[in-house]
């Protein structure tokens, strides 16, 4: 149980900063670089996949 809500916690960290740095690139705070577009994706990516896996790890009955 506490495994899964922390990797909640993770992912949706990792989603908010993810979509915080793709924003910033957008209203121009931070220059526009290939690092940093793919950066921001990866981030926000991996950060859907960990909460993904977390959500599942929490509801998935236990044996």
């Amino acid at each position: 149980m506490m495994r899964s809500t922390k990797m909640l916690w993770i992912g949706g960290g990792m989603l908010v900063g993810g979509w915080l740095l793709i924003f910033a690139i957008l209203i121009g705070y931070v220059p526009a670089t290939y690092f940093l577009n793919f950066l921001g994706y990866g981030v926000s990516f991996a950060g859907l996949v960990v909460g993904l896996i977390g959500m599942l790890d929490h509801v998935r009955p236990r044996r």
